[in-house]
């Protein structure tokens, strides 16, 4: 603790000296990598002491160092570090591809199917009735036609739905938990993301046709989709092969390697509009299931990750919208609750239905909490696809996110306490 505050202290000293102006945007962008890494990761190992997930520290101290509280971080500062946002999303799509094991999933695919469609059908249902049965309790819905209503809910309900794999693999990575609890929440997590970039294409059609007259339903979105995702797919086979032949013959300086591989993954991706995440995904998964070198891949991002997560959730932290919180925060706390119920009746109908243990059927919706990722990008989209309400839809769903991306680990770090799988993976 004393350690955490003399850090504090001495980056508000630099921020406040003038004898060391940051005009410098590389001097500015350095220090502020320096000091977050530290701090950030001190937050964490204090929270951890308290029985909480280490990545709530990392994005609390994001969000208390960021350009909407402290200033430490300034919004260019963030945007400077999305290289090693890139380099962290590709470490943990590997490691979720690593996790994947066809034989365990095997045995868990009837219920992670049931689990992942009754999720998705009951979220957007839910959020659907919510619009159109409360739409008094959204303001800049006053005045608006009920198709534009329900719009909006149907778009509303589909970013509620996914749940964010890079914090539920970062989760699990901390804890090293392994079980079924955990096979079914990271698979759901990754199919899960799949699906709903297609319904999300959909939806988005859908919307617009309803709501602007001139517009007809529109698959070529879809199709552009279903391209990215086929094209991200292909290069990460071919990744995969590489990882493969460079881990049984050659099996020198494994970790730079790897940190390679996921600097390439990044910037092919994001040069050429492909997803950094299915590209990985498949490399690891590819890697873990056709080779015998899916532990050897796991433990050399093991031996390099920690450092890139410090970052990663603590630029995610700084960079919540927390004026679209503070705007909202009552709405987005409301739809916070209804996602988490629709959440736990979707597991527990999901898991009724297949006949899982009982424990399953209550618990494992805490570990489907978290939202990033997906979402962000695709309410982006919105905002610009319907300027007309786009503005207030972004900030109530940023609101949620936020409150979702901070509560989410610590729900999903009890039931793996809870389920005593936490600590079983050596």
């Amino acid at each position: 603790m004393i350690g955490l505050v003399v850090i504090f202290l001495l980056m508000f000293i630099l921020k406040s000296s003038t004898l060391l102006p940051f005009t410098n945007p590389d001097q500015s962008t350095s220090i502020a990598l320096g000091f977050i890494l530290v701090f950030a990761y001190q937050v964490g190992s204090n929270l951890k002491r308290l029985s909480l997930p280490q990545i709530t520290g990392f994005i609390i101290a994001g969000i208390l160092c960021g350009p909407y509280l402290l200033k430490f971080i300034s919004e260019s500062d963030v945007q400077d570090l999305e290289l090693l946002d890139g380099l962290a999303l590709s470490l943990i799509a590997l490691t979720a591809g690593g996790e994947m094991n066809i034989e365990r999933l095997k045995r868990r695919l009837k219920t992670l199917s049931s689990i992942v469609f009754f999720q998705t059908f009951i979220v957007l249902l839910g959020f659907i009735l919510l619009g159109l049965l409360g739409r008094s309790f959204f303001p800049f819905l006053e005045g608006r036609t009920l198709i534009q209503v329900f719009a909006f809910s149907l778009l509303l309900g589909t970013l509620s739905t996914p749940t964010s794999p890079a914090t539920t693999i970062a989760v699990i990575t901390e804890t090293k938990a392994s079980g079924k609890y955990t096979d079914l929440v990271l698979g759901s997590a990754v199919v899960k993301d799949f699906f709903v970039i297609v319904i999300f294409a959909f939806s988005l059609s859908i919307s617009k046709s309803v709501t602007v007259p001139s517009h007809a339903f529109d698959l070529g979105f879809l199709l552009d989709i279903l391209e990215e995702v086929g094209g991200s797919a292909l290069i990460g086979l071919f990744i995969g092969g590489g990882i493969i032949l460079y881990l049984k013959y050659i099996k020198r300086d494994v970790t730079i390697f790897i940190l390679g591989v996921a600097f390439f993954s990044y910037q092919i991706s994001h040069n050429y509009g492909y997803h950094p995440l299915l590209i990985c995904l498949v490399a690891g998964f590819l890697a873990e299931n056709f080779s015998a070198q899916g532990k050897l891949l796991i433990s050399a991002i093991e031996k390099s990750s920690v450092p890139v997560y410090v970052v990663f959730f603590a630029i995610s932290g700084a960079s919540l919208n927390l004026g679209a919180l503070r705007q909202t925060w009552l709405l987005a706390l409301i739809c916070v609750v209804w996602r988490g119920a629709l959440k736990f009746l979707g597991t527990f109908l999901g898991a009724k239905v297949t006949g899982e243990e009982v424990g399953i059927q209550k618990w494992a919706w805490a570990g489907f909490i978290s939202q990033a990722g997906v979402a962000l990008g695709m309410v982006i989209v919105v905002d610009a696809t319907f300027p007309e309400w786009g503005d207030e839809f972004m900030a109530l769903v940023l609101a949620v996110i936020a409150i979702n991306q901070i509560i989410g680990p610590v729900f999903l770090q009890k039931l793996l306490v809870k389920a005593k799988e936490a600590g079983k993976k050596l």
